[in-house]
């Protein structure tokens, strides 16, 4: 793997789960404790669905022609990052995923907020591997990336009241421009 791969699964990692530091951070300030399994369920159906995500890509390639998936590929990283800015900006009110009000994210709950964290993923995971950025160690870092970004969220939480004012709509205005940068990078490289 050369670096200049390594760098862009990092800058694609970070851009999809940057939202967990958000969710962190909300749910520390609102007393509700994301435990570590969790987390780690989190974390596995982020990179679940990014595997899936990826191999959908995949298979489109195989499809079309390369420069149609190219042109796909970049075009949906572009909306992808115009989505995540009007989110960011517009974005409704967080929901907390603590349905029986019992200050942890239960396993299911876990579940249902794995899912909502994993949503962009799909479309971000096929136009990753449209542009040719496919590798299967992408699913992993992005696992692993809102296991890290969550605990950054809940523990920074106290330490810096500069830092608690991050939420997620600062993050989703942080990564959509990760995105919109990357789709730019890409569609001028050859």
């Amino acid at each position: 793997m050369n670096g200049l791969l390594f760098f862009n699964m990092v800058v694609i990692s970070v851009s999809l789960s940057i939202d967990a530091l958000g969710i962190g951070i909300a749910y520390q300030l609102k007393n509700v404790k994301i435990t570590l399994l969790a987390k780690l369920i989190i974390g596995g159906m982020s990179s679940i669905v990014m595997y899936i995500a990826l191999k959908i890509g995949e298979y489109a390639a195989m499809c079309m022609p390369s420069d149609v998936v190219k042109i796909l590929g970049v075009s949906l990283l572009l909306l992808i990052g115009v989505v995540f800015i009007r989110n960011g900006i517009y974005g409704n009110k967080e929901a907390t995923y603590d349905f029986n009000k019992s200050a942890n994210i239960e396993p299911i709950e876990a579940v249902v907020l794995g899912i909502a964290l994993s949503m962009d993923t799909i479309s971000a995971g096929v136009a990753v591997s449209a542009i040719g950025l496919c590798h299967n160690a992408i699913p992993i870092m992005v696992g692993i990336m809102q296991i890290v970004f969550l605990t950054v969220g809940q523990r920074i939480v106290g330490k810096s009241t500069l830092l608690q004012s991050v939420n997620s709509k600062l993050c989703g205005i942080f990564s959509g421009g990760i995105l919109i940068l990357m789709a730019i990078l890409r569609g001028i490289s050859g």
